[in-house]
């Protein structure tokens, strides 16, 4: 077959996950990832040597560092291993497992919990991606591995389904991979919605409660984790990055909300220290009575933007953007900036 004479859709595609042990060392990849685009990408750097060569055009080049990153977006599955596995990725802190508050005598919901954490602590320090690219028979299989995540973001916003976006940066890749999609299960997953979400803020994190949010539009939790991709994270001797460091994580969030109290402009102006908790959740577990769902916890946060809105015409309903830094809680020996809660019906995740 001629170079560009066939065709490949991105229908049949797949997109898998693996946990590597040993950063870099690519393992099989088993958990199926439902999303809506992936685009993760390695290249092989060169460089044209410029010197004088008695013509108009240079003849040498030489080969430098691979870079691999990507990107993907997908909605968020409390019953996705995929969908955790990349969350924890992304936080960085170990999972911890335990029985879900509220359950019942042989029930099987059960909760897991990350903080922020040094991802590179942890048993499993990276991700290996396994993508199909086309269809079983004429598509191409391309392998990622040592992919840690750099930016992740989760939204939630009217008439959508509970969605997230993550930007990786990898060690190296190949594009002779193994079809994998035999060892893929049939995903029966449930979205998280909109219509049971809220958006709790208090003025301390004892005064949480469920019954007590702010009526908002949408928003989106942001981490960046600054990565460290430069020539420091590499060596001489190989054209792989050597090591991939987490920088200070940079942690950020925004509501998009009617405009109708002074509260968040007081909150900026007198620098007070608030709480907030986003929670989501699905239907009720089989076998239990604690539905599915994902939470998110942040004891330490201060408005950055309080949203002062201006007026754009006479019949424009008066619409606040307030933006919040995640701090540390350095109020106690046991203070966290951001804590993820996941509950489903998985064991646990060891």
């Amino acid at each position: 077959m001629a170079v560009g004479q066939g065709s490949l859709v991105s229908t049949f595609s797949y997109l898998a996950l693996g946990r590597e042990s040993t950063f870099g060392t690519g393992v099989t990849a088993t958990a199926t990832f439902e999303v809506i685009s992936g685009s993760p990408k390695g290249m092989q750097g060169n460089k044209v040597l410029e010197q004088i060569e008695r013509r108009r055009v240079y003849s040498k080049h030489i080969k430098t560092g691979k870079t691999v990153e990507g990107e993907f977006e997908a909605y968020f599955y409390p019953d996705s291993t995929a969908c955790a596995w990349s969350l924890q990725n992304a936080i960085g802190g170990t999972i911890t497992s335990a029985t879900a508050t509220g359950e019942t005598a042989g029930g099987s919901a059960f909760s897991h919990t990350v903080d922020i954490g040094n991802l590179s602590n942890q048993t499993y320090s990276a991700l290996t991606f396994n993508m199909r690219k086309g269809d079983s028979t004429n598509g191409k299989v391309f392998e990622y591995n040592g992919m840690r995540t750099n930016e992740y973001t989760m939204s939630f916003e009217m008439d959508e389904a509970l969605k997230f976006s993550s930007g990786f940066v990898g060690k190296d890749f190949t594009s002779a991979g193994t079809d994998v999609e035999s060892l893929l299960t049939t995903a029966s997953w449930e979205a998280l919605s909109f219509v049971n979400g809220r958006v709790s803020v208090e003025n301390s994190f004892a005064s949480l409660t469920s019954t007590s949010f702010w009526h908002v539009h949408g928003g989106q939790i942001s981490i960046s984790n600054n990565l460290k991709t430069g020539n420091e994270a590499r060596r001489i001797g190989s054209d792989t990055l050597n090591v991939l460091d987490q920088g200070v994580a940079n942690i950020s969030m925004n509501l998009t909300m009617r405009f109708d109290t002074t509260t968040a402009i007081d909150a900026m102006t007198g620098n007070t220290k608030l709480s907030v908790e986003l929670e989501f959740q699905g239907t009720t577990l089989g076998t239990s009575v604690i539905k599915r769902g994902l939470k998110f916890q942040m004891p330490c946060v201060y408005v950055e933007d309080a949203g002062d809105p201006s007026i754009g015409g006479p019949d424009e309903q008066i619409i606040s953007e307030v933006s919040f830094n995640v701090l540390h809680d350095a109020s106690s020996a046991t203070g966290f900036s951001l804590r993820s809660i996941l509950t489903n019906d998985v064991s646990s995740y060891t």
